[in-house]
């Protein structure tokens, strides 16, 4: 997953620039994304801005260490995608885009962005979590891979009163015997998860969708289910989210992005 700092480039607010930034997450999760954001998120000081991801998923552990990074830093997520004008169509973040600190400027939308498999989970970490009609958010089995390898050892002992003691025990040889999947999850990983989710707000019983759900399928959630199971928080847009700024307590998010107020600022500062 690459994580990118976005600087708004919608014509609404380019004038006395007012436009603002946001954090752009694409692509699949692996074992060191949690290690990138880390490092992203220090770069950043102490702004908080939103997160609008796009990810067909990938390492849960990793996904699940990116949701606690978020929630320390108390940041919003949306699902969507970001896409420069000075790219081509088939490459919205291109190389060529970006200035010399890696950053860009474009604009955020929400078609045809998904945040898939173990996304949901990473995805859970937001304080605040949108989606909109045009994106999909959707779950599957959660697969885990085991490797079987046979170890040889080489034991020292000596029998005293016919009991036998280990004096060393000492590797000779170590081979890859194979490798098998599951989909199977023990009632300390299923625990684990639900617990998980208990603590990022969202209702457990999203487990259930996950395991019912083959790995070679997607159940996408919809808007409604989403909010039902507090998987997102409110009816929003990727675009609404980071456009909402300096909000009030009881604004929603659509609101907000409305209002003149938010424009001065971005979000967090």
């Amino acid at each position: 997953m690459e994580f990118l700092l976005v600087h708004g480039d919608m014509p609404a607010c380019r004038v006395g620039d007012g436009c603002p930034d946001w954090i752009s997450a694409e692509g699949q999760i692996v074992a060191d994304s949690p290690g990138k954001l880390g490092k992203f998120l220090k770069r950043l000081g102490n702004r908080r801005l939103p997160i609008v991801v796009n990810s067909p998923g990938g390492d849960v552990r990793a996904a699940m260490a990116m949701a606690d990074l978020i929630r320390k830093r108390k940041l919003a997520i949306a699902v969507g995608r970001t896409r420069s004008r000075d790219c081509p169509y088939d490459e919205p973040l291109c190389q060529a885009a970006r200035a010399k600190d890696g950053s860009l400027r474009g604009t955020a939308f929400s078609a045809g962005a998904i945040c898939f498999s173990a996304c949901p989970l990473f995805f859970a970490g937001g304080v605040e979590r949108v989606s909109s009609p045009f994106a999909f958010l959707g779950v599957h089995q959660i697969t885990t891979t085991y490797s079987e390898v046979r170890v040889q050892y080489r034991t020292e002992y000596e029998t005293i009163n016919g009991k036998r003691k280990v004096l060393s025990r000492q590797e000779v040889g170590r081979k890859f015997v194979g490798k098998y999947d599951t989909t199977k999850l023990d009632k300390r990983q299923k625990a684990r998860l639900v617990g998980f989710l208990g603590k990022m707000g969202i209702d457990g019983s999203l487990v259930d969708l996950m395991l019912g759900t083959e790995p070679a399928s997607i159940h996408v959630i919809s808007q409604m289910d989403a909010l039902r199971l507090r998987l997102t928080t409110e009816l929003a847009a990727a675009d609404q989210l980071v456009a909402a700024r300096n909000c009030k307590d009881d604004q929603s998010i659509a609101e907000c992005a409305a209002s003149p107020a938010t424009m001065p600022a971005a979000v967090g500062e």
